[in-house]
């Protein structure tokens, strides 16, 4: 059985919150957007803005999933 050290329990701990807590809020913040941006009662200016906030929210979602594969899988993600 291998031996669980601190430092990857550490990294498990921190891909759990990547990929459990941050990813999901982003969704959701996604999807929050996009329903904001199909609003026809809010503003031309307030949806262009929401649909640019839910390609973002979006984008993030996926690198918070990425860099929690990657830390599952024991490496180290650019830029963190």
């Amino acid at each position: 059985m291998d031996r669980i050290t601190r430092a990857r329990m550490n990294r498990a701990c921190e891909a759990d919150y990547w990929a459990n807590t941050a990813a999901p809020r982003a969704d959701a913040a996604a999807a929050s957007a996009e329903r904001t941006a199909a609003d026809p009662t809010k503003s031309a200016h307030v949806r262009t803005c929401a649909a640019r906030a839910a390609t973002s929210a979006r984008e993030n979602a996926a690198e918070y999933r990425y860099i929690a594969d990657t830390l599952r899988a024991g490496e180290i993600p650019d830029g963190y």
